[in-house]
């Protein structure tokens, strides 16, 4: 009896669509997806057939697993890869790799070659254990891209490229760019972490861009306002302050761009420092922006602030005129790195005043904030601050996130 229903169980298993199967394998580990050959005879070569391939850092140090020369880990990182596109059989549409410590480049373009260019639409590629290189020219023949991700990576595409034109979601990390690029009229996410060069980027056509986050960039050669300019379809804004300054100290530039943002519903700003420039850029962007629901701000005062600074700063604050600004669209507000500055207070002030939607008001102490009175002494300061909407709550978090 018992090896009937080990019968029945089998063919359960073997009569699994092949789309459930490619499900079941896309959540394993390739180690483990190849092992599923043993199943039975119809998942024998299953695992040869999933449409994705994510040779990633797990991938690695299981092949390196028992390896202590540095040669001999190469030459078995290098000779499972060479197997595994060799007993490939079905094309790849999607195609993951974390390249290891002083891997041979020639490996890389090798493999790269091999991809079926017509059929790949996720590329990512993990170069962040080595120096920035140029990737195998082959990546911009790649033209059915949706989804791209390089990490520490030099892009130069070649002159008038299209290669990139399908493009839907691009995410670059630590990526120099050396020449003009379009990621195409398609491209609705793109994430900018410590990128160089962005200035490259042709910006006219990010008409459909929705999600853009820029942050660890200090170039001012950056033309955030045109960006901001031709990206009116954004509802999702990441930037680090550094960025407001190239704004300029011109409030009527931020507000004639920041108004033509209709669609941008969340803000956050991952690092706002104690620069007078910065903070007021960030308040006038703030104000024109006619349908913000959540705005999260990070501030990093402790390292620029000193006396002078925190006295100017409050001053600038407390005359602010923001009587006539309703911030009738915002839900929910999140500051986090608090440390019991007087413009803090001041700051969330002037949020509060202008919010007669909130609903949420989350500040966040800094974790270097240890003592339990100072606490609760911000966090007493914080709740009797004068709210314009009766419904907010405020949470009280004792760590910065």
């Amino acid at each position: 009896m018992s090896g009937v229903c080990r019968s029945l169980d089998d063919d359960r298993l073997s009569n699994l669509p092949l789309a459930l199967k490619h499900i079941i394998l896309n959540r394993l580990p390739i180690h483990d997806a190849a092992r599923t050959c043993v199943l039975s005879k119809a998942w024998r070569e299953t695992w040869t057939t999933q449409p994705c391939l994510a040779l990633n850092m797990l991938f690695y140090v299981r092949v390196i697993h028992n390896k202590n020369q540095e040669a001999a880990q190469l030459s078995a990182f290098s000779a499972a890869v060479d197997k595994i596109l060799s007993v490939r059989t079905d094309p790849i549409s999607d195609f993951q790799m974390f390249i290891p410590p002083k891997l041979h480049s020639h490996h890389i373009h090798h493999w790269i070659h091999l991809l079926p260019k017509e059929d790949v639409r996720v590329l990512k590629l993990d170069n962040s254990q080595n120096y920035a290189c140029l990737p195998p020219s082959y990546l911009y023949d790649f033209a059915n891209l949706k989804e791209l991700g390089l990490f520490k990576w030099r892009l130069s595409p070649p002159p008038q490229s299209r290669c990139f034109s399908n493009l839907v979601s691009v995410d670059l990390i630590s990526v120099s760019i050396f020449a003009p690029v379009s990621f195409g009229t398609h491209l609705q996410v793109l994430k900018l972490h410590g990128c160089t060069g962005i200035e490259h980027l042709v910006f006219i056509y990010f008409n459909n861009l929705k999600t853009l986050i820029i942050d660890f960039i200090q170039s001012k050669s950056v033309n955030l306002i045109r960006l901001l300019s031709n990206c009116t379809r954004i509802n999702i804004l990441v930037l680090n302050d550094f960025l407001l300054e190239i704004l300029g100290p011109d409030p009527f530039t931020v507000k004639t761009h920041a108004t033509k943002m209709v669609n941008l519903k969340t803000l956050d700003f991952c690092v706002l420092s104690f620069i007078l420039l910065r903070i007021s850029n960030c308040l006038c962007l703030i104000r024109n922006l006619p349908n913000l629901q959540k705005l999260r701000v990070t501030l990093d005062f402790k390292e620029t602030r000193s006396n002078s600074v925190d006295s100017a700063i409050e001053s600038y604050l407390e005359a602010l005129d923001w009587e006539d600004v309703v911030l009738s669209k915002l839900q929910i507000v999140q500051i986090h790195g608090v440390i019991g500055v007087r413009s803090e207070l001041q700051f969330s002030k002037i949020l509060l005043a202008s919010s007669p939607s909130l609903k949420e008001i989350s500040v966040f102490c800094n974790r270097e904030i240890t003592s339990f009175n100072e606490k609760m002494r911000i966090k007493q300061e914080f709740l009797q601050l004068p709210k314009k909407s009766q419904q907010a709550q405020l949470l009280w978090h004792d760590w910065l996130l």
